[in-house]
């Protein structure tokens, strides 16, 4: 078997056995594309995959068939049981899960490098022929409608579900994954086969592979899993979010404590200023103990226990979240610091030293991405998913190490505004 290799190799020094990591750009037999590292330190192969649409693709009133469809890859073929197919992946060392979020589907597989003909052949028998048997639908159905009752116990996991129900508005990311109880009970074996061909397309594809294995023989396995895949056209892009709530939402019940989770506009991921935006908020609330808002809610104040932001990119769009949760009567006085500190934020507040600190934090921490294959393998998925660039390696330190405070304090005084700031209340605050 041929391949075309892109000659396209990257380099990037970092601290892992005092060793370079390489990537090569493949292109298989069947036209699969994936990026590829090869790695002998362990006798592991680690492949990251994903397919562009998720439970976006999911239809109306039928919240949460993709994540069904998922939860039973692994529940048997049309030639294994269940309990067969988990128990021969338990003997040839290999380790596979599936998840379903909002813009994608999702999945990872390991097999240790000596059994990996058997490994790949489990891996194509769970993505191109699952039994979707009626037992296990139901089995699994059970299991995803008692897990959506526990969210709803929990104020934390309600605090985030009543937020993307709010904060989304008519965008289809106000779904939950998991779909309703209600939802569930409409979904029919038919709807599964239907969102496994719709969102498990060739054309849909990312794959990233690490391991204890060669260029040629990866080539041969990738086409045998991935390649008799359907090659529907792509997945439309999911769409900008046209407006987003703001203000604030109560969602009362009886609790001793209030969750908030609050949110606004953000940017893509392969937005230009996205770095400058992730350094800013990694000040703003990003970096834990450290923090703005840690360091003025919880230290000074004592008002929490965590406090937090994070960037939520996407291929097309963004947003902020945050959250905290705190006694019923302090409720109010925490928003108020939160956009006390969305202010501050705004004004080009941000110090040589603080953003120092992130800078070193944000390039000493990506080396954790180097720890193992599978590790290397998800990098490997992400860059390609986004659009990062083949140089994306090379340049990332360098974007960092150009950013000044005057550029940071300018993206940070145009992208957080705490009059689009939307805050979803759960419990009783006084």
């Amino acid at each position: 078997m041929k391949f075309i290799l892109h000659c396209f190799f990257l380099i990037i020094f970092f601290t892992k056995n005092a060793s370079s990591l390489e990537f090569e750009e493949i292109k298989s037999d069947k036209g699969i594309n994936f990026w590829f590292v090869e790695d002998k330190s362990v006798p592991i192969i680690s492949i990251s995959f994903s397919f562009g649409g998720g439970a976006f693709n999911d239809p109306q009133g039928k919240e949460g068939l993709s994540n069904l469809m998922t939860s039973l890859l692994d529940e048997g073929t049309s030639k294994m049981t269940s309990i067969d197919f988990k128990q021969s992946m338990k003997l040839n060392g290999v380790k596979l899960s599936f998840s379903t979020q909002k813009d994608k589907v999702a999945g990872t597989f390991q097999v240790i490098s000596s059994n990996k003909k058997k490994g790949f052949q489990l891996l194509f028998e769970a993505i191109n022929d699952p039994s979707f048997d009626k037992n296990a639908i139901l089995k699994v159905k059970n299991q995803i409608q008692s897990s959506i009752k526990i969210d709803e116990s929990n104020i934390s996991n309600l605090a985030s579900m009543k937020f993307n129900e709010n904060f989304y508005k008519n965008h289809n990311f106000s779904r939950i994954n998991k779909g309703t109880i209600e939802s569930l009970r409409k979904i029919k074996r038919r709807d599964i086969k239907d969102i496994h061909k719709k969102n498990l397309s060739l054309s849909n594809l990312t794959l990233g592979v690490s391991g204890d294995i060669s260029k040629n023989e990866i080539g041969k396995f990738v086409d045998l899993v991935f390649g008799e895949l359907p090659r529907f056209d792509k997945n439309e892009d999911i769409p900008k979010f046209k407006s987003l709530k703001v203000g604030k939402k109560i969602f009362n019940i009886e609790t001793p404590q209030t969750a908030v989770v609050f949110g606004q506009q953000g940017l893509e991921r392969n937005n230009e200023e996205f770095f400058a935006a992730r350094i800013a908020n990694y000040i703003l609330g990003g970096g834990s103990f450290q923090s703005r808002l840690y360091k003025n809610v919880r230290e000074k104040k004592g008002l929490v226990y965590s406090i937090y932001s994070y960037l939520l990119p996407y291929k097309n769009d963004g947003v902020i979240v945050g959250g905290f949760q705190t006694r019923n009567e302090s409720v109010n006085k925490v928003i108020k610091m939160v956009r006390d500190e969305w202010k501050r934020i705004k004004r080009k507040s941000i110090s040589k030293e603080e953003l120092d600190n992130a800078k070193t934090y944000f390039k000493g921490s990506f080396s954790r991405n180097y720890t193992s294959t599978m590790s290397i393998a998800s990098l490997l998925e992400i860059v390609q998913y986004y659009s990062l660039g083949k140089d994306y390696f090379i340049k990332r330190d360098e974007i960092i190490d150009k950013l000044d405070t005057d550029y940071v304090n300018n993206v940070a005084s145009k992208i957080f505004d705490d009059k689009k700031l939307f805050f979803m209340i759960v419990g009783k605050p006084n």
